[in-house]
């Protein structure tokens, strides 16, 4: 007899990881630092690894305190996380009771929508407009006695938009009135320089989660961290594992956090590549939505079209996204943002496969 799990449980779905070698690719779907560092930053990280490096249980010590350094707060609000995914698990694991209402604005980050069916949290959308735009006072009119927690991306991945922090103030001062956690995924932040750390002093019910996988370019050591107030990052660390990240995130972190000009460089290029490739594209007749973050959304026309232009790129070993289901989206691709070089050799795809599409629809 199979033992079957619990029934929320049972009747999530989770798409496999796939098994694609994206090696082989230029991979333009996941926001990832494409750009890449230099082999002076290759050999430093490589003289980090010892035996004894290896052998040892992680010390985040030097972490934490880098943290507190660079960001002018105590040490003491900081709880770091497998990745910025693994601190907003901790912040449902801790918070969120079967049937509380999550809010999110829709479309965001996929694991909003895992955590609430997994914790048993009922899911409130307050979804964008066609046109990309979000009332804020559709966002707090949805508040109410059973929230329990907002989150909101900002920017919002996969839209690409940012929410103004005097509206975000808004917010989370409604979540605080009706005793509400207000969730600030902040994983774009260093693409727009915009944070809600400010809000923090004033704001007891504020949590701001990052990470060091965009902008810092280590997605591979899953690495993230917590910001709020030190009664809220003790009761997350009443959840945490033995050990909240491994030894290889813990002095890659620290490395980052001291060679800040690396992150500068990368920051500076991306937004090169963005105003190259959109100024390529507005010359083929297509529209980019505005953009805070390191990717991209051109309008190639309707959602069939989307999926084709996926494919044939596919084929041609560059990964996009497309096809996707939400009214604010569906006649979009989404491209991430790396090197010029790389920039030009997707336009230059991407002019070949609209060629394909479009000699086939005339024939």
């Amino acid at each position: 007899m199979s033992i079957k799990p619990k029934k929320n449980i049972l009747d999530l779905f989770r798409i496999p990881n796939s098994n694609l070698n994206r090696a082989d690719f230029l991979r333009l779907d996941k926001n990832e630092n494409l750009i890449g560092f230099s082999e002076d930053v290759i050999n430093d990280i490589k003289s980090i690894i010892s035996s004894d490096f290896i052998t040892a249980y992680p010390e985040t010590g030097l972490l934490y305190q880098k943290l507190s350094e660079n960001l002018g707060l105590d040490s003491s609000q900081f709880y770091l996380s497998s990745g910025s995914d693994a601190g907003i698990k901790s912040v449902f694991e801790v918070y969120v009771n079967p049937g509380d209402e999550v809010l999110v604005i829709d479309p965001t980050y996929a694991m909003y929508y895992i955590y609430a069916d997994m914790f048993q949290g009922r899911l409130v959308k307050v979804s964008y407009e066609r046109d990309f735009t979000l009332s804020v006072d559709k966002i707090i009119n949805s508040i109410s006695s059973k929230t329990k927690l907002v989150c909101i991306a900002n920017p919002n991945s996969p839209t690409g938009t940012f929410i103004p922090m005097d509206d975000l103030q808004q917010v989370i001062k409604m979540a605080n009135r009706h005793g509400a956690i207000a969730l600030i995924d902040e994983a774009y932040y260093h693409y727009c320089e915009k944070t809600a750390i400010g809000l923090l002093k004033n704001n007891e019910n504020l949590i701001i989660t990052r990470t060091f996988s965009k902008a810092l370019g280590i997605a591979s050591a899953r690495l993230g961290f917590v910001i709020s107030n030190p009664s809220i990052i003790a009761n997350l660390f009443k959840v945490r594992p033995m050990y909240e990240v491994n030894s290889f995130a813990v002095q890659l972190g620290i490395y980052f956090l001291e060679h800040s000009e690396i992150v500068g460089d990368h920051i500076n290029q991306v937004s090169h590549s963005k105003i190259f490739l959109k100024k390529e594209l507005l010359q083929d007749g297509l529209s980019i939505q505005p953009s805070f973050t390191n990717f991209v959304l051109i309008d190639v026309g309707n959602s069939e079209k989307s999926k084709r232009i996926v494919q044939l790129l596919f084929d041609e070993k560059i990964i996009i996204k497309g096809g996707f289901k939400e009214p604010c989206l569906e006649s979009y691709i989404r491209v991430g943002i790396g090197s010029i070089d790389q920039m030009r050799f997707f336009v230059k795809e991407l002019r070949i496969v609209l060629e394909k599409i479009n000699n086939k629809s005339s024939n």
